[in-house]
């Protein structure tokens, strides 16, 4: 790098040591880590219900073949299940957004939303707000 020449651009943005992240609050690490979670959460079960029917139709071929009600086997409604549990962990899901996630995105939102404007107020003469280095 020649003498003088900008500095190579960074992929992290930079955060002005006055100004705090909101990456930085608590409930934003609180509303990650709950997200996470339920994320794990929602992943095991949907694998593992996709999981156990392959499982039982490869090594219980009998089970599976069992007749229900006329033609309805073990297998197709543990199939058909498949779709029944995809639902459920849609709908909660959605009560998760709704209930966990959605009012402490809203207080994050607000939070900087009031950061924007409180860096917006500086006066025009301060270097920072410039993005110049004061020296």
């Amino acid at each position: 790098m020649p003498f003088g020449a900008p500095p190579p651009h960074s992929e992290t943005p930079h955060v002005s040591p006055q100004r705090p992240s909101v990456a930085h609050d608590p409930a934003y690490r609180t509303l990650r880590r709950t997200h996470r979670k339920f994320g794990v959460k929602a992943t095991a079960v949907a694998v593992g219900g996709f999981l156990l029917y392959v499982l039982l139709s490869s090594f219980a071929p009998a089970l599976m073949n069992r007749s229900l009600s006329g033609h309805l086997t073990v297998g197709l409604a543990l199939g058909l299940g498949q779709f029944v549990v995809m639902g459920i962990i849609v709908r909660r899901c959605l009560l998760h957004h709704r209930n966990h996630v959605t009012p402490v995105v809203r207080g994050l939102r607000g939070l900087a939303r009031q950061q924007e404007s409180a860096a917006r107020v500086r006066p025009t003469g301060d270097p920072r707000a410039q993005g110049q280095r004061p020296w």
